[in-house]
Formats: C-alpha cells, sequence, structure tokens
C-alpha cells in the first residue's frame, strides 16, 4: 500500500503501522527494542565499511521503522512521535553558530557568556 500526501512522515509511520496489522503484529517492547537494536547494528557496521553508500541508506531506512516499532509497543501514539519529530525539526532549524558550536562530534550548546564586569 502506498501513501501519497504531502506528509512524509504521516505516510511512513501509516506504512509502519499497516505492515505490522497486515502480519498481525503488536508489537511488544522487548521485542521490538532487540529488533531495533539489531537495525543499528546493522547500519553501524554498513555506515563503518562505507563502501556501499545504499546499503547503507536500506539500513538506515529500516532502523527508522523500527524505532517507529519501539514507539508503538510502548504506547505512544503516532500524532505525538510526529509532534514530536516537527518540534525537533524547529528546535534544530532555531540552532546558529550564536547559539551552537560543532565540538567533539558533537553539536553543543554555547556556554552561556560570562558577565563582563
Amino acid at each position: 500500500m502506498t501513501f501519497s500526501t504531502t506528509d512524509p512522515l504521516r505516510d511512513l509511520i501509516r506504512s509502519t503501522l499497516g505492515f505490522y496489522e497486515r502480519f498481525g503484529w503488536q508489537p511488544l517492547t522487548d521485542d521490538a527494542i532487540r529488533v531495533f537494536e539489531e537495525e543499528v547494528r546493522e547500519v553501524t557496521e554498513a555506515a563503518q565499511d562505507g563502501t556501499n553508500k545504499a546499503h547503507i541508506a536500506e539500513e538506515a531506512a529500516d532502523v527508522i521503522v523500527t524505532l517507529i516499532g519501539v514507539c508503538q509497543a510502548s504506547g505512544v501514539e503516532p500524532e505525538q512521535l510526529i509532534e514530536q519529530l516537527y518540534a525537533v525539526i524547529a528546535k534544530n532549524d532555531a540552532k546558529n553558530h550564536d547559539t551552537h558550536i560543532y565540538t567533539d562530534g558533537k553539536i553543543r550548546r554555547r556556554l552561556p557568556k560570562s558577565p563582563t564586569t
């Protein structure tokens, strides 16, 4: 089943939940986490190898789909997940060089400027 709206996040979640429903699978938290961790290991290995970009993308997509399963198993409503995804997008869009700095492999909040006396 293919969805075609202007909201790919909703399409992805709807598709993932439909996939589970077709197989009659209501993910349990421990099972969903186990599958998610397996997919994280696979994308990590693919990324570290770095030779097959299509394989990395495939494994990354699996991570996203299985993370939706973790949320479903944990009782997170799809709309709550979508709201949080858009909140993170807005928060990241607001970050800039004045508020954050890239250091130690991560973008971090700049320390508040000390008051000058």
